[in-house]
């Protein structure tokens, strides 16, 4: 098996980390160089949180210079929060950049939204992306998984689930992440496999091949063989 962790804040040291899964980090622009020189087996995504748009003119313009960098592999995560940060006044148009780097460079967005989903559809249907967007942390009811599955979003699933949305999800609509989450990716894996009544070793094969759709550039890790999981963790 192979485990990826397409969103994560969770940046472990070379000599500590993990062989067997490959990770998206997540960085702010002025971070990157720093870390890409720090970790050299992950991808990254690289993009301006929605807390913190206001005032965020030179963190943009440097996305702008680096997000071409083969090691970032995906534009955010960005979005819209309706209890934390600025007015929408100045969120939407920074999300709006983004959405305009993405499409630009051909590659994906990590969505982050809290209490937003309108705007965030509304805003999808007026630039009408060729590029995924996908979901982080998702854990939405089955009413509004409906809808957004209509309007073609993909979903990333952490700790948090909503096991009911989980069973109309297609899995390949579908990726794991531990963003800032106490369980591992293998506790994330077996959780969301179980969810879907689905062997884990199946689960982790179309994960994978869902990655290496979206993220083609991604590197591969080491495959897992334990046949022991569930009592592992």
């Amino acid at each position: 098996m192979e485990f990826y962790d397409v969103h994560t804040h969770q940046i472990f040291l070379e000599d500590n980390d993990d062989p067997y899964h490959s990770c998206i980090f997540d960085v702010y622009p002025l971070e990157f160089e720093v870390a890409k020189d720090s970790y050299h087996r992950h991808a990254f995504s690289c993009g301006i949180h929605p807390w913190y748009s206001e005032d965020s003119d030179t963190q943009m313009a440097y996305l702008n210079e680096i997000a071409s960098n083969i090691r970032i592999v995906a534009i955010g995560e960005t979005g819209l929060d309706k209890l934390k940060g600025p007015s929408f006044d100045i969120q939407i148009p920074v999300f709006k950049k983004h959405i305009e780097l993405s499409e630009k460079l051909g590659k994906p967005v990590i969505i982050h939204c809290v209490k937003a989903w309108e705007e965030l559809i509304q805003i999808r249907k007026e630039t009408d992306p060729t590029q995924p967007w996908i979901i982080h942390g998702y854990r939405g009811k089955p009413e509004l998984t409906k809808r957004l599955l209509h309007e073609g979003f993909l979903f990333s699933i952490g700790d948090q689930i909503n096991v009911a949305s989980m069973q109309l999800i297609p899995i390949d609509a579908l990726f794991c992440e531990t963003d800032e989450d106490e369980m591992t990716i293998r506790e994330i894996y077996l959780q969301t496999s179980q969810a879907i009544n689905m062997d884990i070793e199946e689960f982790a094969a179309k994960i994978a091949a869902n990655v290496r759709r979206v993220f083609p550039s991604v590197k591969a890790p080491k495959p897992y063989f334990s046949k022991e999981l569930e009592e592992e963790i």
